[in-house]
């Protein structure tokens, strides 16, 4: 039973140090977070979401918008009323079936979600230029491997690792 705590102490200290990292990341990420736009169009984090989404699957179904997002489809409506209104995101019903409503982003959607990319890589970029070639070849298989969905994953991990314009 000793040898099990002892263990479990160096584990635990990991736990830690990983948590502390991941709140220095997220600080880090939400801190260095691109300005929207010229026009510094407020937008909140679940619409952040949305243009992301929107920004690399394109066209997408209003269900399969809110199914992605993990929202009731009223949610995900008011989501993207909201876009709509800020001229982010076009609305269109589908011509084989005028009860399916489809969303894109808007040429100023585009805009917004490159500046959302170009800050993502900025980031990338300072948090890997610290490291040797060989270093950050393993970070990657670590983060790979981190990330690689269980055998128990929901749909919507499966499709968030996956999706892509």
């Amino acid at each position: 039973m000793l040898a099990h705590f002892e263990n479990q102490e160096p584990l635990e200290r990991q736990l830690r140090q990983l948590i502390t990292y991941f709140d220095l990341l997220a600080h880090r990420l939400m801190v260095e977070r691109p300005v929207a736009s010229a026009s510094e169009i407020e937008v909140s984090r679940q619409e952040t979401r949305a243009v992301v989404v929107l920004g690399r699957t394109g066209p997408t179904a209003m269900s399969d918008l809110a199914r992605v997002l993990n929202t009731a489809l009223s949610t995900a409506t008011n989501i993207i009323d909201k876009l709509v209104a800020k001229e982010l995101v076009d609305r269109s019903r589908v011509d084989e079936d005028r009860r399916i409503v489809q969303v894109d982003l808007s040429e100023k959607g585009e805009r917004l979600y490159q500046s959302f990319l170009d800050c993502q890589l900025a980031m990338g970029r300072n948090m890997l230029e610290g490291l040797s070639p060989a270093e950050r070849e393993i970070f990657l298989e670590l983060m790979a491997k981190m990330t690689r969905p269980h055998e128990n994953a929901d749909e919507h991990e499966l499709e968030h690792s996956s999706t892509a314009k």
